[in-house]
């Protein structure tokens, strides 16, 4: 994970300040440039020195407050819940080289975070607010997937999308949970043609439960949607619930 430089100093040929992470947010890379000079020049160009700031008493100090902030809003990035004093604690042992955990460790206890830690949370998140729609509105139904829908138009029942090798031509509007929309139909035709089973699970599940001419409003978790990967080009984030309104235009059987 790269953080943007802070600043870029207008020299003949420009210097930027920037700063690496690998995935547990340490710091990878030094500062690119000559120290002295560009401490200096950095200052000036991100407006002024030590004296305006307190207790920044010099450009060393400055840069490490910048370090410092640079950490923090990437930190924050990566999960709000982050414990100040213990993220001070594991910086503090890591430059004096007596971290408490092997790198190793750290790793598998990172990964592990991600894989199962933060999943349940948001399983859990989306468990309630399901739970809480469906509460809301008795037409609204949750399947055994986790799959919440509510029946616009049943359409044609006869020509209902059933098999893998079926295939749909449907139009759909995707929002996430704040309303704001995703898989913008600029950013593809407006009809989708596709076969079931190329279709995310719960997409799949969704278009199946109408026929042809009907229309459905689907409410997806996460793990039935794009999961913990998400998918950048459609501007879905990770873990993130989906809600489709879909209308089912065509169904063709086939053999």
């Amino acid at each position: 994970m790269k953080f943007l430089y802070l600043c870029t100093i207008d020299w003949a040929d420009k210097a930027e300040i920037i700063i690496e992470y690998n995935t547990l947010g340490m710091v990878k890379n030094s500062i690119i440039g000559s120290a002295v000079a560009l401490l200096a020049a950095m200052m000036v160009a991100c407006g002024g020195g030590g004296a305006s700031k307190g207790h920044l008493v010099d450009a060393a100090d400055s840069l490490s407050y910048v370090m410092g902030m640079n950490i923090a809003y990437n930190l924050m990035q990566m999960d709000s819940t982050v414990r100040p004093d213990a993220v001070m604690k594991g910086i503090e042992d890591g430059l004096r080289e007596r971290a408490v955990m092997t790198w190793d460790d750290a790793t598998r206890y990172f990964l592990g975070y991600h894989n199962f830690d933060i999943y349940e949370r948001v399983r859990s998140y989306e468990e309630q607010y399901l739970n809480d729609l469906a509460a809301s509105d008795n037409t609204i139904v949750r399947s055994e997937s986790g799959l919440t829908y509510k029946v616009g138009e049943l359409g044609d029942m006869g020509r209902i999308a059933a098999a893998d090798r079926d295939t749909v031509s449907i139009t759909y509007r995707v929002t996430n949970i704040e309303g704001e929309e995703v898989d913008l139909v600029e950013n593809r035709a407006d009809t989708l043609r596709a076969a079931l089973r190329g279709l995310i699970p719960g997409l799949k599940e969704g278009v199946s439960l109408v026929g042809e001419g009907g229309s459905i409003t689907l409410w997806i978790p996460s793990s039935q949607a794009y999961g913990s990967a998400g998918d950048a080009e459609k501007g879905i984030e990770a873990n993130e619930m989906l809600r489709y309104e879909v209308n089912i235009i065509e169904v063709k059987h086939r053999r």
